[in-house]
């Protein structure tokens, strides 16, 4: 049988899985793929917690992490693997060529993060990656994904520089992997990652959060295109320390065209096959984005909503305008809640209290429209529901379908998906 050239990697990459998987039959302190407040303990890993599903003692992995009088250092690891099944009616294929049933590896990446033992440490973050979420398409399969400094500014601020997020949009600032959906929608209005500067300040207890942020592809090697981003977070409501809560938040990105194009474009919500949503390059100054998040908390069930508006200003032609949104629910059955993180100004992982883990329902409707006068590059309307199961602090499985309507070349095509994934995060 013939074997699909998305799975295949060189040697060097396999050595990375291998060792993924190896050292995932140990455990560690982290369970996350970006730097976390270890002030925060209600959204650390609980390493005395023993599970249906194996995860032996954490002093196994001692190795990994150490330190001296100049700096600390901590090894992480973490592995996805998808498989993606597509069914088409002939419409799709017509709009968007057959669609691949297939496995994946979504993402192998290797972190070491850590302290700088300064008078104020600093925090950093290296990591390198096969594919992954946050690299972009048309980036080698294997590459550094960060390379992240923050330095405190007294108390209540931080800089931080390096190849880094932008702060703009709750799909792109989370933890992806963690998220309550499998794949982000949004993709067409940001990029993932990006090399320059932000400044973060943290307002009344941590409640209020401002962040902004230049970036230049130049550092990178890229043609110096300037991208100015801004995040300001709220908590209006929050009770029963964390039980109840309601986040709230509006961001901008500014984006200069780089060479004087733009091309927005997305995927199904899955990392293998063709773009369904594609506005194809043309020409423009600069592109203006402008979100808005809220995500309502109420124990163990939560809405999570997103809505990002696009202008994009062409020579000669005016302003293009696009949009995107999604309503994301989730129920974990078992009773757990995602705990809220205040100084990333996000939700985090679930951390499972059950012997057998915790489940989780997740329902999910959104849209990308990337219509508009001049420009055709279609709208894809799409329904999730999955279930996850958080089987450890570290472990994660999740079953998802999700039915798309593709309007496109005056055509609507529907396409439906399954996708399985399992993941461990060190």
């Amino acid at each position: 049988m013939e074997i699909d050239k998305r799975i295949k990697i060189n040697s060097a990459n396999w050595v990375l899985v291998l060792l993924c998987l190896v050292l995932s039959n140990k455990v560690s302190y982290c369970q996350h793929t970006d730097l976390v407040d270890s002030l925060q303990a209600n959204i650390l890993a609980d390493t005395g917690k023993s599970y249906f599903l194996p995860d032996v003692n954490h002093k196994n992995m001692r190795w990994a992490k150490g330190g001296n009088k100049l700096f600390t250092h901590q090894l992480g690891f973490a592995i996805l693997l998808d498989y993606d099944v597509n069914i088409q009616d002939e419409t799709s294929k017509t709009q968007v060529g057959e669609q691949p049933t297939t496995g994946d590896i979504r993402s192998a990446r290797m972190m070491l993060r850590g302290k700088i033992n300064f008078k104020a440490p600093w925090s950093y973050l290296i990591s390198v990656e096969y594919k992954g979420f946050d690299r972009e398409e048309d980036d080698p399969a294997f590459g550094l994904t960060d390379l992240k400094f923050v330095i405190p500014l007294g108390k209540t601020s931080d800089l931080t520089v390096g190849k880094i997020k932008e702060t703009f949009a709750y799909e792109m600032v989370g933890d992806a992997a963690n998220l309550p959906h499998q794949e982000r929608l949004l993709n067409p209005f940001f990029k993932s990652r990006n090399t320059g500067i932000s400044l973060k300040k943290y307002l009344l207890k941590d409640r209020m959060t401002i962040a902004g942020g230049w970036f230049n592809d130049w550092f990178s090697g890229g043609s110096g295109a300037n991208t100015f981003t801004t995040r300001i977070t709220g908590l209006p409501k929050w009770e029963l320390e964390g039980k109840h809560y309601m986040h709230s938040a509006v961001s901008l990105r500014y984006a200069e065209a780089v060479d004087g194009k733009v091309r927005l474009k997305g995927k199904n919500e899955t990392n293998v096959g063709t773009d369904y949503v594609d506005t194809k390059s043309f020409d423009a100054n600069h592109q203006l984005n402008v979100g808005v998040e809220q995500l309502w908390s109420m124990e163990n069930f939560s809405v999570l909503m997103e809505y990002i508006h696009n202008w994009t200003h062409t020579p000669g032609n005016g302003t293009e305008q696009f949009n995107g949104y999604y309503v994301t629910t989730s129920y974990v059955v078992s009773g757990e809640q995602r705990p809220y993180d205040k100084r990333a100004a996000y939700a985090r992982r679930i951390k499972p209290t059950g012997t057998h883990g915790a489940w989780e329902l997740v329902g999910r409707f959104g849209s990308v429209n990337l219509n508009n006068r001049d420009i055709h590059g279609g709208t894809n309307n799409r329904y999730t529901f999955g279930l996850n199961w958080w089987a450890t602090q570290y472990w994660k499985a999740g079953l998802f379908y999700g039915i798309s309507n593709l309007d496109r070349d005056n055509m609507t095509g529907t396409t439906n998906s399954f996708q399985f994934r399992i993941q461990w995060i060190y």
